[in-house]
């Protein structure tokens, strides 16, 4: 028999604070599906986005637990995506979970009794968001079906119905020793309780811990609408001791919490933002908000329903998150889901996050706090290299071409990071079976999780038969680098001046690509903000002087120019 214990570990925090689930409650059933003959018991949750899974259940003190107790802790976005069809969805008609739920025979909620923003209270059904595979936790609040006709709640209550209907736990054990209450799920005070409430019918459990919290059914539309789904009402419900209400005290809900973080700097519009991003906004300004007092005042705009005329009225505004990148080109954007605080701290301060690193001759490092984009990594018999392969961490590979010089070590890299590459059908086809390849062509976009990327024109061989060399033009997290590869001047990098480029990495070594006369005028038609040589002095036939380009590029346009030595960074 295997048993998951499904914690509560979506933010990182101390153990016994009410954030996430108690390591003694944890121990307690470890010890518990021992003696009951359990082969195999397993503990994980997998956190909000921008948290890392491990890292939240080692704070919490969970980790040390398993280990000592020997048992496996787990962060369930390490498995695999399981898909379940959702039989009447209401808003949603399928859901991704992590494929460790079909691997174990009981599956036990073991949430932390808290209050919660937006659905009331977070209990044991809602626990199991958690299970939801990797970035489809946000599924839920991005909801666009209307709900149905005299709905009891909102989208996210009808998506957890929905939820529920896949993925509902055969036990559940609320661990009510510390709780939380007033502005949960994270920024509330802790509440103890002394108690647990445990039940194999997991919504009669949620009913209990209701009213022990003094919270009216009808505040959390989520266990209603689940609870009368499953037949399951107060009248139905025996719980042992009898006079369990002795132990009820009333919880400060959310709708009645004072935060007292306030700044005469800071506005916030967030009507329409989900839980997550409301979170990540509610720490930014307990652990941020200082830096700005007495300052002008910052607009922040979180959430789909962003009106556009109230971001232009704004005198400094900024997008925060996902759901308001549709409006990136009218303000600044901190990108997430939800955002990172110290970065939304950083959007206002100007500072993205986003670094480059040149490695030397064509290769760069584009990178942040979650994704590392590795571009033509040469680095084995590079003179200029800063690095050598098994140093390099990469999410993503991009390769504009077959030569040597710049497939380079873009295979070895793939199969030891596990990076996903991206290049032309033709050049894909130079990875052994295994890498993940997403393919593309000249004139084509694809998605990827730090934003797009597009396959640009390249005047240059390919390496590799039938096929193109090309460049790039990469969205990450808001910021736009073009990577022209091996090119000569094309008129196709005029049209790039519609891309409003931030940084142009462009070669000036000339023999092989453009040279520095050539590589100015490239730069006239795309007028970048910033522009970085590259593709020189690597051997002496392509021998140039960075510096004399820097100078006769700024004298000729309004783009700075940036000349990195191999190992150097510059952050965006």
């Amino acid at each position: 028999m295997r048993v998951l214990l499904k914690v509560n570990t979506g933010f990182k925090g101390p153990a016994r604070s009410g954030l996430c689930t108690s390591p003694d409650v944890v121990s307690g059933l470890i010890r518990y599906f021992k003696e009951q003959g359990a082969g195999r018991v397993l503990v994980g949750d997998s956190s909000i986005v921008g948290v890392d899974g491990m890292e939240a259940l080692d704070a919490a003190g969970i980790l040390e637990v398993c280990r000592r107790e020997d048992v496996e802790c787990v962060d369930l976005n390490a498995y695999g995506p399981l898909e379940r069809r959702v039989p009447d969805g209401v808003m949603v008609d399928s859901i991704l979970f992590s494929a460790l739920l079909a691997e174990c025979d009981i599956v036990v909620s073991v949430p932390v009794m808290k209050t919660h923003m937006y659905t009331g209270a977070s209990l044991s059904i809602k626990n199991m968001k958690g299970a939801m595979w990797r970035r489809e936790k946000t599924k839920l609040h991005r909801l666009h079906r209307p709900v149905p006709e005299g709905a009891v709640g909102r989208a996210l209550d009808y998506g957890i119905l929905d939820l529920a209907k896949v993925c509902y736990p055969d036990y559940a054990v609320i661990d009510g020793s510390v709780c939380m209450e007033g502005f949960g799920p994270s920024g509330g005070p802790s509440k103890s309780m002394d108690l647990v409430v445990a039940s194999a019918e997991a919504v009669a459990a949620d009913l209990v811990a209701l009213r022990l919290m003094g919270i009216p059914l009808e505040e959390v539309p989520h266990v209603r609408l689940v609870a009368e789904g499953r037949g399951i009402d107060y009248n139905r419900i025996a719980a042992d001791p009898p006079d369990w209400m002795h132990y009820a005290d009333r919880f400060v809900r959310a709708s009645e919490a004072r935060l007292d973080i306030s700044c005469d700097a800071i506005e916030i519009v967030d009507e329409s933002a989900c839980s997550a991003c409301h979170a990540a906004l509610v720490q930014f300004l307990r652990y941020h908000a200082r830096k700005f007092e007495h300052g002008p005042v910052h607009t922040l705009f979180a959430g789909r329903d962003i009106c556009l005329e109230r971001i232009n009225a704004a005198e400094r505004p900024f997008l925060i998150g996902n759901c308001a990148a549709a409006f990136r080109g009218a303000a600044p954007f901190c990108k997430g889901c939800p955002p990172i605080p110290s970065e939304i701290a950083k959007t206002l301060k100007g500072e993205s996050g986003v670094k480059i690193q040149y490695l030397g001759h064509a290769c760069f490092l584009i990178s942040s706090k979650e994704y590392s984009v590795l571009i033509d990594p040469f680095l084995t018999d590079n003179p200029q290299a800063a690095v050598k392969p098994d140093e390099v961490r990469a999410t993503h590979i991009l390769v504009t071409h077959g030569h040597g010089d710049h497939l380079g070590d873009a295979a070895q890299i793939a199969q030891r990071t596990g990076a996903t590459v991206y290049a032309t059908v033709e050049t894909a086809k130079l990875f052994p079976e295994g890498v993940s390849v997403e393919v593309g062509q000249i004139g084509g976009s694809v998605p990827a999780e730090f934003g797009r990327v597009k396959f640009t024109a390249a005047a240059h061989g390919s390496g590799v038969g039938g096929g193109l060399a090309c460049g790039f033009v990469v969205e990450f997290e808001g910021k736009k680098v073009y990577h022209a590869g091996d090119t000569g001047l094309i008129m196709d990098m005029a049209l790039l001046e519609e891309e409003s480029v931030d940084v142009a990495l462009i070669p000036i070594g000339d023999k092989f690509t453009m040279g520095p006369k050539d590589a100015l005028r490239a730069v006239k038609m795309i007028k970048p903000k910033k522009a970085i040589p590259m593709h020189y002095n690597t051997w002496p036939p392509i021998a140039q002087d960075p510096q004399q380009w820097k100078r006769d590029v700024e004298a000729a346009t309004d783009t700075e120019v940036v000349v990195l030595a191999a190992g150097e960074r510059m952050e965006l």
